[in-house]
């Protein structure tokens, strides 16, 4: 029995059936979104004992006035848990970015307690990246 008895829409073999090629149409257009973005890092090392803790209230305080908020702390607990240390313990304070014409600023951690992290005139550099000691006495 042939294909053509079967089923009378067959067609026959005489036609060669080739792979599709797949021609894609799809046009677009990729928008370019520009941030300006920054932040500003401090790395610091603390020659001192025992625990240490940093509160949200720390801020970068511009030549102007403006204060720059701490948006995330690494290697060190913020208030009110407290982190026992070694002397020389290092960490890492990352704070909204400085503005372009800021030359000098604080580091201050505006708490109502004694000791709290105060350091003067730290001088703008083009990285916007800081290494600081500080000693318990700071």
């Amino acid at each position: 029995m042939w294909c053509s008895e079967i089923n009378p829409n067959f067609k026959s073999m005489d036609t060669l059936i080739t792979k599709p090629v797949f021609h894609p149409s799809v046009e677009f257009e990729v928008d370019t979104l520009i941030f300006n973005e920054q932040c500003t890092i401090v790395h610091v090392q603390y020659y001192g004992y025992g625990p240490i803790r940093i509160w949200a209230s720390t801020f970068l305080v511009q030549d102007n006035g403006i204060r720059k908020k701490l948006l995330q702390a690494y290697n060190i607990s913020l208030y009110p848990v407290w982190k026992e240390i070694r002397f020389g313990h290092r960490f890492t304070l990352l704070f909204e970015g400085i503005d372009k014409d800021c030359q000098l600023f604080d580091l201050f951690e505006d708490i109502p307690e004694p000791d709290g992290f105060y350091i003067q005139g730290i001088e703008r550099n083009e990285t916007d990246v800081y290494w600081l000691s500080i000693n318990e006495e700071n």
